[in-house]
């Protein structure tokens, strides 16, 4: 049997998840018991029996509630990206509160661009599952565990290490928030404080490794993905290959129209759109671009149109374009000039085939019900 340090390494630091936060529990629990119980005896052979088998078995159980700050904590933080607020508009759902997505720290815990690996990752997912009608049974990040536990052990070995990491500082987020709570109790302050500040940093120690592990396991599939010259995009059965829309809000003296700057030519006013991703829906496609593109967030009303446009870098482009609403007002991620204008304005800025999609826009918009 050959010896792996890499698996040795990972089965050290999960068995120390369990023990020594269960250890540090049952140790500062001798100062809740009174000190002639049974719970601890002072004999040294029976005493340290019974205080590793009491740590071993409160770690079990501080480990089971720490697995639920997967879904409690680091699933929910994750839900306030971009991508998530972009698939919540998608469903015909609202963003989440305003307030909440400012107060959570998305950068700091996920850098500026948390969303790309996963994207792509997903788009992967979908175009190796889609023959089986099971994209929506397996999440990104299993799907990505299942491709490298079949194809690169290795890599499986760096993402498992990761994950390891995050479970170890899990469970001491759950033994400090209880001893926090208890000291709290009491009235012993200091030491609430003391657990509640190393309570946060555990905290944040926990989601910072667990989103290394997602990051790593999205890399390697995509990497593999990359050195696999045989793979080549494929067209969409209906030609389409961008998707955008004429977002709309109700100004003080009638309907607005975004507009923003070209790529090309920041002085030129164009619709915000942009490329179909592998897997995308274009629904999805617009509500994303115009994000990016002009950081409005806004739903898609109605389709409108698909349309041919002309492109001064690359071939020309089909469009699909959709009547969309805005729902709130941003800072872009791209900065390219934006300007909310008028109808007559709007056609007057606007290239030969934009002006007809205003007019049809406006039309549709007035028939809404307000």
């Amino acid at each position: 049997m050959n010896f792996e340090p890499q698996k040795f390494f990972i089965g050290l630091v999960e068995f120390f998840s369990i023990i020594l936060p269960g250890m540090f529990v049952a140790y500062l629990g001798r100062e809740l018991v009174p000190h002639d119980s049974t719970l601890f005896p002072e004999t040294n052979e029976v005493g340290w029996g019974v205080f590793l088998f009491v740590s071993y078995f409160l770690g079990h159980f501080i480990f089971l509630i720490g697995a639920m700050l997967d879904e409690w904590v680091d699933d929910r933080t994750r839900k306030l990206t971009d991508l998530a607020q972009t698939k919540r508009l998608f469903k015909g759902e609202r963003l989440s509160p305003k307030l909440l997505r400012r107060l959570v720290p998305t950068r700091l815990l996920f850098g500026r661009n948390p969303d790309a690996a996963v994207a792509k990752a997903e788009q992967l997912k979908t175009a190796g599952l889609q023959k089986l009608s099971a994209e929506n049974t397996i999440n990104a990040f299993q799907w990505c565990k299942a491709r490298l536990a079949l194809e690169s052990p290795e890599g499986l070995a760096q993402v498992q290490r990761f994950e390891a990491d995050s479970k170890f500082f899990r469970s001491f987020v759950v033994a400090l928030a209880i001893f926090g709570l208890i000291y709290a109790f009491r009235e012993d302050r200091t030491r609430a404080v003391i657990a509640a500040v190393l309570c946060v940093l555990a905290l944040y120690r926990y989601v910072e490794q667990r989103f290394k592990a997602t990051q790593q396991a999205y890399w390697l599939v995509i990497t593999k993905e990359g050195l696999n010259s045989k793979l080549a995009p494929a067209a969409r059965p209906d030609g389409l290959t961008h998707a955008g829309g004429i977002v709309f809000r109700k100004g003080k003296f009638g309907r607005e129209y975004l507009l923003v700057g070209a790529t090309d030519n920041p002085s030129k006013l164009v619709l915000p759109k942009g490329h179909i991703e592998a897997g995308e829906q274009t629904e999805f496609t617009a509500i994303r671009e115009v994000r990016e593109e002009t950081g409005t967030w806004a739903r898609v009303v109605k389709p409108l149109d698909i349309v041919k446009m002309t492109s001064p870098t690359g071939p020309d482009m089909q469009v699909r374009v959709f009547l969309m609403e805005v729902v709130e007002e941003g800072v872009a991620p791209e900065k390219r000039p934006k300007s909310w204008l008028d109808l007559e304005s709007a056609k007057e800025a606007a290239m030969q085939e934009t002006k007809t999609l205003l007019d049809k826009a406006d039309k549709m918009a007035c028939d809404l019900r307000p």
